[in-house]
């Protein structure tokens, strides 16, 4: 049992307050607007990335003080995420026997003034519903295309390659019939303005620090954390890569430390990684634990695009972070300054067992995370999704 208090862990509790009455103080209109938003499914914000940031969106956008529809496409009020967007005062579109609802979207599509549609594939789906005066906003989550590319490049898979470029060319044109297309990093920013794409908008992840009283010194912690979706291949080929290649040489140099495998939905491939020494727990409703006593944070991610929401979770923490290129990507993050950074198994095994030993750099590091995520704040989120919309006006 932990003896430490984290102060401030029910962020997920942070709802907004009711909109009513409250103007958008970027617009001249009196009119509170109505923004739709599109997913596959009601944000599972404690199982994924992307549905966490698009949680915390949803809060941003209450308290910018937007009426708020949100469509999900699997129609299902799936608990407890559907009552906290109820508890938001969000009108979620649900099917019932009686009625599907794409027609409850279709009821209101001339109220709709904005609709925030996630990935490629719904974006070309329901952009050709919506009336012409709804200004849609592209929200590609991460490069699918980039993603792949980098997926068929490590694995020299041909046949992905060719499905990559094919989604290039969907998300090209998505972003150009699109009156605003969000990426999570300004190196995706970039690489869609060397494809011409010009109407591009970072809006990342958002993040808050842990307030944590009594923190676990260096000496008490132990293990080795990882934490990740496991229906997103990148994170299966990271523990894979990590369990196969690199721990053989920190468990030689360190002894049998414990390396903690979390994440919902593990394959059998993740499964079969589990020992004495792996420990697989499938999905945890509350991982702060693992956060608070682990020493060292690990992810190793081959390929991937976006920001890495693993990150950004170990940096609410304060927990020194070992990590790939691909994994720090677009975070402003300085090897040996607030994370350390290695490519290759040998290298990757050596920072580990470096950050596990050294408790004046694990105390540098430890400090240096908690300011690295202070542009990730809501408050600095906020300011971007005011100036984007300002923008689409």
């Amino acid at each position: 049992m932990i003896k430490n208090i984290v102060k401030n862990i029910a962020q997920l509790l942070r709802f907004p307050k009711s909109s009513e009455n409250h103007k958008l103080s970027f617009s001249e209109d009196s009119k509170v607007k109505t923004l739709l938003v599109i997913d596959d499914y009601v944000p599972y914000y404690d199982k994924s990335s992307g549905s966490k940031r698009l949680f915390e969106l949803l809060k941003l956008f209450r308290e910018i003080g937007f009426n708020v529809i949100f469509f999900p496409e699997d129609g299902k009020a799936t608990l407890p995420y559907y009552d906290d967007l109820k508890r938001m005062d969000i009108e979620v579109l649900i099917s019932t026997p009686a009625v599907k609802n794409i027609a409850l979207l279709k009821q209101r599509l001339d109220t709709i003034d904005y609709a925030w549609i996630s990935r490629p594939a719904l974006n070309h789906k329901y952009q050709k519903l919506l009336r012409r005066k709804t200004k849609t906003i592209f929200d590609t989550v991460d490069l699918h295309y980039l993603r792949m590319l980098r997926q068929a490049e490590n694995h020299n898979d041909s046949k992905l390659k060719k499905k990559a470029l094919k989604t290039k060319k969907l998300e090209l044109g998505l972003a150009v019939s699109s009156n605003a297309t969000i990426v999570v990093t300004e190196i995706e920013k970039n690489i869609l303005a060397e494809e011409g794409i010009k109407n591009v908008t970072v809006i990342p992840n958002v993040h808050e620090t842990v307030q944590i009283l009594n923190q676990v010194p260096f000496p008490e912690r132990k293990g080795l954390l990882f934490i990740g979706g496991y229906k997103h291949d990148p994170n299966i080929d990271a523990v894979k890569w990590l369990i196969n290649d690199i721990m053989p040489m920190v468990w030689h140099k360190l002894g049998d430390i414990p390396v903690y495998l979390l994440g919902s939905d593990p394959s059998a491939e993740v499964l079969a990684l589990a020992s004495e020494k792996v420990i697989v727990p499938g999905y945890l409703n509350d991982v702060s634990s693992y956060f608070l006593n682990s020493r060292v944070f690990i992810a190793p991610l081959r390929y991937g695009a976006g920001m890495k929401g693993k990150i950004g979770q170990s940096l609410e923490f304060g927990l020194p972070i070992v990590s790939t290129a691909i994994g720090l990507e677009g975070m402003n993050l300085t090897d040996g300054l607030n994370v350390l950074s290695a490519d290759d198994s040998l290298e990757f095994s050596r920072k580990i067992i470096l950050l596990y030993n050294n408790e004046e750099l694990w105390s540098k590091i430890n400090k240096a995370a908690y300011d690295s995520i202070q542009s990730y704040s809501p408050e600095n989120v906020k300011a971007q999704l005011k100036e984007l919309f300002t923008a689409i006006i």
